[in-house]
């Protein structure tokens, strides 16, 4: 419920968009973004804009598609078969993305810069950087394969679900402004320690964790 609430909130709080990356003169939707599941649904938001025309085509290539996909700010696209993520480093206006549920190992979104809010929860992800995500305030990771997690460039962050994953230790020592934590009963053991300014000392967070395997 509360991860609803948080994603009703940035869907109201959204209104900027960004400026295209530079792309190939003759690119479309089909070589920026090769898994076919993931391309159906950006189709679907382009044609909701008005980028299809009456013959069910998208006809913008190169810089206007790249302009066009800079105007999606909030994404969804989760239990969609999705194996692939490659193409997202276009959508460079993104503040949310949800793509929880799916079958990815590996995601880019280091060029996503804007992005405030990140559920990718059910994949199979082993690494993932977010030290360019300074924005992010909302971060859904639970059910991957995360053994290591550097989160120390995402001070804004207010809430963080790490459940599930093979994850030893994790320093959350800048998250200063975290609010609602979700981790396994194992992590918290070790990560206790090392985050006592923020959760041993301050009545104000909200902890839950799952009980240790």
């Amino acid at each position: 419920m509360k991860k609803i609430l948080t994603i009703t909130l940035l869907l109201i709080a959204i209104n900027a968009q960004g400026q295209g990356l530079p792309v190939p003169a003759n690119a479309t939707l089909a070589s920026l973004f090769p898994d076919e599941n993931l391309r159906a649904v950006l189709f679907r938001i382009l044609d909701r804009e008005g980028y299809v025309d009456n013959n069910g085509d998208l006809i913008l290539i190169g810089q206007e598609l790249s302009n066009a996909l800079a105007t999606i700010d909030m994404l969804f696209a989760d239990g969609r078969n999705i194996i692939n993520a490659d193409g997202i480093e276009y959508l460079v206006g993104l503040r949310g993305l949800v793509i929880a549920g799916n079958l990815l190992t590996n995601l880019n979104v280091s060029s996503n810069i804007n992005l405030e809010l990140l559920d990718i929860e059910g994949n199979n992800l082993t690494n993932l950087d977010l030290s360019n995500n300074i924005n992010l305030w909302s971060l859904w990771l639970a059910g991957n394969n995360l053994v290591d997690l550097d989160l120390s460039n995402n001070i804004n962050l207010t809430r963080l679900d790490i459940r599930d994953n093979p994850l030893i230790s994790l320093d959350l020592s800048n998250n200063i402004n975290l609010e609602y934590l979700w981790v396994n009963g194992a992590l918290l053991d070790n990560t206790l320690f090392i985050t006592k300014n923020i959760i041993g000392f301050r009545d104000d967070i909200k902890l839950n964790y799952s009980p240790s395997d």
